[in-house]
């Protein structure tokens, strides 16, 4: 783990956010986690929710000791975009984005919500 990637971590949730949209684009890559029974998800207050990362390194940060055999898998950012938030919207799982810490948190967003950030380049 790198120096910048703690630091990035510590970075409040709306900022991991942006931070995580802008890596992604940048290498057309995001990150999830995979356990023993398939991608680890969590329960926010509402909904059901897929937690994505920039890189393997965050993943880290959060990494559960509940889930001892989950490692950091990589998507490719056209088969996320493609494939993956049409199933998650389809079956009404959001998203956490860059959750980090002891607490987890992170900015819980929708399937369409983060489609939008992610093809718009206009910025």
């Amino acid at each position: 783990m790198t120096a910048q990637t703690e630091q990035e971590s510590q970075l409040p949730a709306r900022e991991r956010g942006e931070l995580l949209v802008e890596r992604v684009l940048e290498t057309q890559t995001i990150w999830g986690l995979m356990g023993a029974d398939g991608w680890v998800m969590v329960d926010s207050d509402t909904q059901t929710c897929l937690p994505v990362w920039p890189d393997e390194a965050s993943v880290a940060f959060w990494q559960r000791k509940d889930l001892p055999d989950s490692k950091p898998q990589a998507i490719a950012l056209d088969e996320f975009t493609g494939t993956w938030l049409p199933g998650l919207k389809k079956n009404q799982i959001g998203l956490v984005l860059f959750p980090s810490g002891n607490l987890r948190e992170g900015i819980v967003t929708s399937a369409d919500e983060l489609l939008l950030q992610l093809t718009d380049d206009d910025e």
